[in-house]
């Protein structure tokens, strides 16, 4: 009987329960921050101050979520991190699969030297790129758009799934690249019909964190954007804070930031089972 990765964790998790007993805290300390979010966006502003935190909304306002879209500009900010998350994130999982297949397999002169960068540029704070960044997306006139968003976000990733994607390619067996050699597939014929379908559950990790790392990124977004019809939800739900202090319409902000909430929430839903199995056989090959 084979047992998977995944399940081998769970048991060592279950054999802990000091571990389990984390791990359960931390679980219900979000599913109870999550209910509190949802709870307070369909009250009315009065009732948000008036009532106690935990009670529940005297009559639900589906009203404020309307409002949110449409005062707080909600679904301008919600289709910008779209846009911006679904293109940076593809664009790194294939930059970074080619890179790590590369990397682990094509020994060629400045490797060492090359992957070297690479783990140097994760070890750089955020904050120490923000003046080179701004500088450099001025001079390429690409302030206040989604494509220097973009490619920021694309450069800032890049690294660290090309070094995931490296170690799970060297575990992979060179016995398959080889027999399909022999079979007379090319290069690229043998990455995308055998290296590539082997590597989905790192793909979909990576893919992962990606998504849930641009879509809440903060910084970037408010120093490098100051038009209104560029704000990814992040600078969104910024500038409904400030207008919640100015208006004490605090029932939009709560409202934006479930609109903000969500997507993420049914993308790690949707990709949970994978997502936990790539980090499993990550966890285990590394």
């Amino acid at each position: 009987m084979t047992v998977s990765p995944l399940h081998g964790m769970t048991r060592n998790v279950r054999r802990h329960p000091l571990v389990f007993l984390a791990l359960s805290t931390h679980a219900l300390f979000n599913v109870l921050c999550l209910i509190w979010l949802l709870s307070t966006s369909l009250k009315g502003s009065a009732e948000i101050m008036a009532t106690s935190p935990w009670a529940p909304p005297e009559t639900p306002l589906w009203q404020n979520y309307a409002d949110a879209w449409s005062i707080g500009q909600m679904g301008t900010y919600l289709l910008n991190s779209v846009v911006v998350t679904t293109i940076s994130t593809a664009a790194v999982l294939i930059l970074g699969s080619l890179s790590g297949y590369v990397f682990a397999r094509v020994a060629f002169p400045g490797r060492n030297l090359l992957k070297a960068v690479f783990m140097a540029a994760m070890m750089i704070p955020p904050f120490a790129l923000v003046v080179p960044l701004f500088d450099a997306l001025s001079w390429a006139s690409l302030l206040n758009t989604r494509t220097g968003l973009i490619l920021v976000y694309v450069a800032m990733q890049l690294p660290l799934t090309t070094f995931i994607l490296t170690s799970f390619h060297q575990t992979l067996p060179l016995e398959l690249e080889e027999s399909a050699a022999i079979e007379g597939a090319s290069a690229s014929q043998t990455f995308r019909r055998i290296v590539l379908p082997l590597t989905g559950p790192a793909l979909t990790a990576c893919g992962v964190v990606n998504v849930l790392h641009i879509w809440n990124e903060f910084i970037y977004a408010l120093t490098f954007v100051q038009d209104d019809s560029v704000y990814t939800l992040a600078v969104g739900i910024f500038r409904l804070n400030q207008l919640a202090d100015y208006s004490s319409n605090w029932a939009i902000l709560f409202a934006g930031m479930v609109i903000s909430v969500l997507p993420v929430l049914i993308v790690f839903a949707f990709f949970q089972r994978k997502f936990s199995s790539g980090i499993a056989q990550g966890a285990l090959k590394f």
